[in-house]
């Protein structure tokens, strides 16, 4: 199986395609085999120029998604809508797949992975994932779910706020995120240039990019 630093790389790459196919008009997907023994399919995370995408991360309000139950809801439509193209295209073949993603990407990773587990059982999956969103909407049987694969592991950088969204207690993950790395802070020369807002707008993206997600990971040996 491919590294976790090696699938953040992928994760990475995701962003700028060309892609495998697109299920629900946002929700792009690569499919990669690696080998005879591994399948990858990776989602890239929000697009900060695609209105779809600012939509499915804020369309929070919760929705039953028949076998994984109550999540949030633009994370559980597109996990379904991706379910559709993903199954038929794996259909008949037992190489394990390998589920990744980041931010977005990485909610629509463990829809996947739930979706997997409950309609597939028997399936060999995994879920590997950076700075995603809580998924779950008051749902521990999501996490069961994402359980069954062969390894279910979400990273948290430090500094990185997106896994703290939406809110608890009525939004869980499903999964404990394992945290990793150190916040990336301005500079004091930046700090004499910027205010609060300012600062807050530089580091949060620097905290949640997959390329720092991916150096962490690879000077841990992960």
């Amino acid at each position: 199986m491919l590294s976790h630093a090696a699938l953040a790389d992928l994760a990475g790459r995701s962003y700028r395609g060309p892609w495998s196919g697109r299920a629900a008009f946002d929700c792009e997907y690569d499919l990669l085999p690696r080998g005879d023994d591994e399948l990858v399919a990776v989602m890239p995370g929000t697009n900060p120029l695609d209105p779809l995408d600012w939509l499915r991360d804020l369309s929070a309000a919760p929705h039953w998604v028949p076998g994984a139950g109550l999540v949030h809801g633009g994370f559980g439509r597109g996990g379904e809508a991706l379910y559709g193209k993903v199954a038929r295209t794996i259909a008949g073949d037992d190489r394990l797949i390998s589920l990744v993603g980041h931010s977005l990407g990485g909610a629509l990773a463990q829809m996947l992975g739930a979706l997997i587990a409950a309609r597939q059982p028997g399936r060999k999956f995994r879920v590997v994932t950076f700075g995603a969103p809580r998924v779950g909407f008051l749902n521990p049987w999501l996490g069961h779910l994402v359980r069954q694969g062969l390894q279910a592991v979400e990273y948290a950088r430090a500094g990185d706020i997106v896994p703290e969204l939406p809110s608890r207690p009525l939004f869980n993950h499903p999964t404990w995120p394992r945290p990793i790395g150190a916040p990336i802070a301005g500079t004091a020369e930046a700090l004499a240039r910027f205010d609060a807002i300012g600062r807050i707008c530089r580091e949060i993206p620097a905290n949640h990019s997959i390329q720092r997600y991916a150096a962490d990971l690879a000077a841990l040996g992960l």
